[in-house]
């Protein structure tokens, strides 16, 4: 596992959009500045989805009490 110190990310914990918004993630990803980039969009059933920019080779690492699924858009 990498040291995640060297990595700059920017990581928005905040939910972003209400219940039943429309959620503008193309938008929010091309107007991302940042290299990592992750932001908490919305909450569904107890769960949190989230929009990750990446730009170049993200390192690898887990979650021990979480599941994540990744979709490449």
């Amino acid at each position: 596992m990498s040291d995640t110190g060297s990595y700059p990310y920017e990581t928005r914990l905040n939910i972003y959009y209400k219940p039943l918004e429309i959620i503008e993630e193309k938008q929010l990803a091309d107007d991302c500045k940042f290299q990592w980039y992750n932001q908490t969009l919305c909450q569904v059933n107890g769960s949190v989805v989230r929009l990750g920019v990446f730009c170049g080779e993200y390192h690898w690492h887990k979650h021990e009490e979480d599941d994540e699924f990744f979709l490449r858009g």
